[in-house]
């Protein structure tokens, strides 16, 4: 996947020309079982591509089914299932996304749809400059059923048992160990993506933490995300005419973004809670566009969460579910950092970076891991951290990079805070002796910095969830 280190300018708005040739029609989907597989294939203009959702810990679709009040919610959560993870390929271009007889969305699924559509493909949106005619893409499905019903489905079979993401990085361990301080019983979901280097290697360093920092008896909920469209050739997308940028990156990714696809794994395992590790600034937008605030983390945002939570209602009929939540709501990356950093040993254990996994030591990810760690644990563990020997911050490859982070006129598109709260990771450099120029030219004065300090270390307790915040107190105490 190319990384754009600058954005260009935000192109002038545009509205987005008809061009029905490169609409995503899907063309064809199928059920199979040993495990629970969902697989289908898309066609955008000359292009076609194939993509499956493998649900490893679930051996058949009946299974899922089985919980729903009525058998055509299986169908509803189906047409779901493609429509959010299909929305990539309207990245090329297309206005509409087709689906096949025999699956659909009704009025509500659909209106949900656009809107996710829009805040999640903000980004894309807007550097690409690009408007709709009807104010969102269009989701093109059969007529719906009106046979189905709420408040019923089997009751849950894991007595609250919960749900927790492992996406392997810092935000995860403060997450288990949040949860495991509060004694909140949970199995881990890992999902393997499409990005950030193959399954086997995805796999290894999921595990690595797990193994590390989990407690004995949880288990693991794993699903494997494929598709060829990451793996093809920049020259066959420009062959087929796609004029349109940055279509491949990390938030049009099934699972990462699309919480959707955690609804058969709720099901089947009967969870109340799925547990996400995200921070607080996961809410703030990188720009404001014609009035419009994207956020490249609208994926991770409690907006999502909700609206996640609802659509599960609405397309299952089950009413047991409480819902996609944070263990980290509340706390900045300061205060997240000061957590993980009492446990450097496992802290080893984590990467970050979704390009060249586990560090590449050259994205906007892999330097705000290296500033914020050598801000709590020193230089030369930020070095072992990512496996370097020279300093990220004197590597002058590496100057574009820190411009996005520290330079309010420029963006970093990636999962990464606000440059205030990069700026106060600065200052705490400086203060514990790390000296670069880079850290100088950004450097905030005395009192800018004291103010910082107060915003980003402090920690909302009206947003932390009741059921941690007795573990989170007990962790954030310790001095660093």
């Amino acid at each position: 996947m190319a990384l754009t280190q600058h954005p260009a300018p935000p192109a002038p708005s545009r509205v987005l020309p008809a061009r029905p040739e490169l609409d995503a029609v899907v063309r064809a989907f199928a059920l199979t079982d040993s495990p629970a597989r969902l697989s289908y294939r898309v066609d955008v203009g000359s292009l076609s591509f194939s993509a499956a959702m493998t649900y490893d810990s679930v051996p058949a679709w009946s299974d899922v089914f089985a919980v729903l009040p009525v058998r055509e919610n299986g169908m509803r959560l189906v047409g779901a299932l493609i429509a959010w993870d299909a929305m990539r390929f309207l990245a090329l271009g297309g206005e509409r996304l087709v689906l096949p007889p025999g699956l659909s969305c009704d009025a509500t699924v659909s209106a949900v749809w656009r809107r996710c559509f829009l805040n999640q493909f903000g980004e894309w949106r807007y550097r690409n400059g690009i408007r709709y005619r009807d104010g969102a893409p269009e989701l093109i499905s059969p007529a719906s059923s009106t046979a189905r019903t709420r408040g019923g489905g089997r009751a849950p079979r894991t007595d609250g048992r919960a749900l927790l993401t492992n996406g392997g990085g810092k935000d995860t361990l403060a997450g288990m160990l949040i949860l495991d301080r509060s004694g909140i019983g949970h199995d881990v979901y890992e999902a393997y993506l499409p990005v950030g280097g193959d399954h086997d290697l995805q796999r290894r360093l999921l595990e690595d933490l797990r193994s590390g920092a989990t407690a004995r008896g949880t288990e693991v909920v794993r699903v494997h995300v494929r598709d060829d469209f990451y793996s093809r050739p920049a020259a066959r997308f420009a062959e087929a005419g796609v004029t349109a940028q940055h279509y491949r990156t990390d938030f049009a990714v099934g699972h990462t973004a699309c919480y959707v696809g955690y609804l058969p794994v709720i099901l089947h395992g009967g969870y109340e809670r799925v547990w996400f590790n995200i921070e607080r600034s996961a809410d703030d937008p990188h720009a404001v566009w014609e009035g419009e605030e994207i956020n490249h983390q609208w994926c991770k945002s409690r907006e999502y969460r909700s609206t996640a939570t609802r659509l599960f209602s609405e397309l299952t009929g089950c009413d047991w579910f409480k819902g996609f939540d944070s263990t980290l709501r509340g706390l900045y990356d300061h205060t997240i950092y000061r957590i993980v950093a009492t446990r450097p040993d496992l802290l080893r254990l984590t990467h970050s970076c979704n390009y060249g996994k586990p560090w590449c030591g050259r994205c906007p990810k892999c330097c705000f891991c290296y500033l914020m760690t050598t801000a709590f644990l020193g230089e030369d563990y930020a070095r072992g951290l990512l496996g370097v020997r020279e300093s990220l911050l004197a590597e002058p490859r590496n100057l574009p990079v820190w411009e996005s982070l520290m330079d309010p006129s420029r963006i970093a598109w990636e999962c990464v805070p606000t440059h205030q709260e990069i700026l106060a990771a600065v200052d705490q450099c400086l203060a514990r002796g790390v000296d670069h120029p880079v850290l100088r030219r950004y450097a905030p004065g005395p009192a800018r910095a004291a103010r910082l300090r107060a915003r980003f270390t402090g920690i909302d307790w009206s947003q932390v969830p009741a059921p941690t915040a007795a573990a989170v107190r007990d962790l954030t105490r310790p001095a660093v």
